[in-house]
């Protein structure tokens, strides 16, 4: 099939993609089971990693990072397994939730960085709260989308993490897709950064300390569809679209 008479509509292809990929995960994603969490530091009075994926989303409880005995918040890890080998043959599209709704406000994640691992289970990811296991061979996921609420600007930088800046509301809910070939997934690193643009240099937008609190951390999964498929779903789209417009201009009638 030529496509000559629509050279314009490649330069939507990528964009189409992903978008299209996007909000068939948020339709048809399949949950991902987490378990084992595992951290780095979890902050004393109960603030622990474990929580982030007990399936609720509370205002009251959730990870954070503030430690007590440097007075300061810092760079940290999380780890989960999967509790069953994530990944098609064809390519996966993982979406992952990162819900911060804690009553304190403005403690939201300023950086982080998300990656998987396909070691055995046993090798990483002990439970332990603090000190925990968190070493494996991880692969850096780079995202494809990321969106906040809250009016919350989040960008990719060169190293696959994905920075905040913007707006500083109560609360928000990052959505971040990325891609992914590999199969048999076993977990998933979440890496909480610092960066020169927080408060304290993060990793949280908290203004008086750089902390932050997730509340929960929930990932869903589809399977990649052949992109010349998703490609030919969008330019018969468009074409038809561009078509009715020509020949309502054609006819004389504007846009209704």
């Amino acid at each position: 099939m030529s496509f000559n008479l629509l050279p314009s509509l490649f330069v939507l292809e990528r964009s189409a993609f992903w978008i299209t990929l996007f909000f068939a995960a948020r339709a048809c994603g399949a949950t991902v089971a987490l378990q084992n969490a595992t951290a780095t530091l979890s902050q004393a009075g109960g603030w622990n990693v474990g929580t982030v994926i007990d399936g609720v989303i509370n205002a009251e409880v959730g990870w954070a990072v503030y430690n007590f005995s440097l007075n300061q918040a810092q760079a940290e890890t999380a780890v989960f397994e999967t509790s069953a080998d994530v990944g098609f043959a064809g390519g996966s599209l993982f979406t992952f939730r990162l819900s911060q709704v804690n009553h304190n406000p403005q403690h939201t994640i300023g950086r982080f960085r998300l990656s998987v691992t396909t070691d055995s289970r046993d090798t990483f990811a002990d439970g332990l709260a603090n000190g925990g296991d968190v070493s494996a061979t991880w692969t850096v996921l780079a995202p494809s989308t990321a969106l906040a609420t809250g009016g919350i600007q989040l960008d990719a930088l060169s190293d696959g993490s994905i920075l905040a800046s913007g707006a500083n509301p109560n609360n928000s809910v990052y959505t971040v897709t990325a891609g992914t070939t590999m199969e048999h997934i076993t977990g998933i690193r979440l890496e909480v950064m610092e960066d020169a643009s927080l408060p304290f240099n993060g990793p949280g937008r908290y203004p008086s300390n750089g902390n932050f609190v997730l509340s929960e951390f929930e990932l869903d999964v589809v399977p990649v569809p052949e992109p010349s498929a998703v490609l030919l779903l969008s330019c018969a789209g468009l074409a038809l679209v561009t078509w009715r417009m020509l020949n309502r201009r054609r006819s004389g009638r504007g846009a209704s």
